[in-house]
């Protein structure tokens, strides 16, 4: 796997944070088809270009790639110890969070063999589909009735997301009035689709046109603050999570407290999408509260040799270990014993008494 990726560490800076000295790129002509749309993206910080000054726009994006735009366009940074291995082929690489968070949120998912393929360049039915899931608008495919372009098929799995896109004004034609969907999908051509999303979803219009064009200056402030937000809360839950464990906090305990705070988190994006800076601050205020609860239902099962398990909210009998019985006969130690519960391992196991094994070999 790190070799597949080595070359492709360079090219990720296509959606780093990094900015560059000058306001726009060596490679972007002010007359540009998407200059206005990538210096959107650039200027709120979802995108990046290369280290030498340029942007490249017309090289091809790949699956790993757009997905951390797309988690990015929300102004969100997952946290890598929640999210990981979601796929074979998806575990602990830097482009992990983002894949995993995104098939959390179901704007991703993988092939019939189960892998997710990150390095596959994505063709531009497959960004499109990422991108109307991302930007919420899935739920209007069921009443689009736009007709599509003549080299596209109406029954294929991509025309209900086609649809809605073309339909709202975010898709680029070719000069022959054609979309050519099995293209690969280009760093220009998704900052442009992203772009007219933003601009459509946030002045609540039903398509892009040039009179929104025209509020770009406005609509840019405002989608900068509303990441700047939401970043800082995600960053200070974090902080939280980490005083947790300089204050003594089981891993169990934190684990607990950190699925409890990206499932909020996620449910809050998926309901309040207008409102999800304004939400990240009631989650904060919860999660402070949520997460002192949690400390106390541990402790409380923790009192009684227990230990507390989240999803039945109720105190439990740790399992028995999965141990040897031979060695376990011979091993005077395990005679009525129990390794108890501990800060530092809350999901230990128990071994099994001496009785008991005997009572099992019979």
């Amino acid at each position: 796997m790190k070799k597949i990726f080595s070359s492709m560490l360079i090219g990720v800076s296509l959606f780093s944070l990094s900015s560059l000295a000058n306001a726009g790129f060596k490679d972007l002509a002010l007359g540009h088809k998407n200059a206005q749309a990538i210096e959107f993206l650039k200027e709120a910080e979802v995108i990046g270009g290369y280290e030498d000054g340029t942007f490249k726009p017309g090289n091809t994006v790949n699956r790993a790639e757009l997905s951390k735009i797309l988690v990015e366009a929300q102004g969100i940074t997952p946290d890598e110890d929640q999210y990981n291995n979601c796929f074979p082929d998806v575990t602990e690489e830097w482009f992990a969070p983002y894949v995993c968070y995104a098939k959390e949120m179901e704007w991703v998912s993988g092939y019939a063999d189960g892998t997710f393929k990150p390095e596959k360049t994505v063709n531009k039915v497959e960004a499109i589909k990422m991108v109307i899931n991302s930007q919420g608008f899935a739920e209007e495919m069921q009443e689009c009735k736009e007709d599509l372009y003549e080299d596209t098929d109406q029954g294929a799995w991509y025309a209900k997301f086609l649809c809605v896109a073309k339909a709202k004004g975010l898709l680029e034609e070719d000069e022959n009035g054609n979309y050519v969907p099995a293209e690969g999908m280009t760093r220009g051509n998704v900052s442009e689709n992203i772009y007219r999303s933003i601009m459509v979803r946030k002045l609540n219009k039903s398509a892009f046109n040039d009179e929104i064009k025209a509020q770009v200056d406005e609509v840019k402030t405002d989608f900068k603050a509303e990441r700047e937000a939401v970043r800082a809360e995600i960053e200070a839950a974090k902080a939280d999570l980490k005083a947790m464990k300089e204050d003594g906090s089981s891993e169990e305990e934190i684990r607990a407290a950190r699925a409890e705070l990206w499932e909020d988190i996620r449910e809050a994006q998926k309901e309040n999408r207008e409102d999800f800076a304004e939400r990240m601050k009631e989650i904060r205020e919860d999660f402070r509260e949520e997460k002192d609860a949690l400390k106390v239902k541990f402790k409380e099962c923790r009192d009684q040799d227990l230990v507390y398990r989240v999803d039945s909210d109720s105190c439990e009998e740790r399992p028995y270990c999965e141990e040897d019985d031979d060695e376990n006969e011979d091993d005077d130690d395990n005679e009525e014993t129990s390794t108890g519960s501990t800060a530092e391992n809350e999901s230990e196991c128990r071994k099994r008494p001496l009785k008991k094994i005997m009572e099992l070999k019979n």
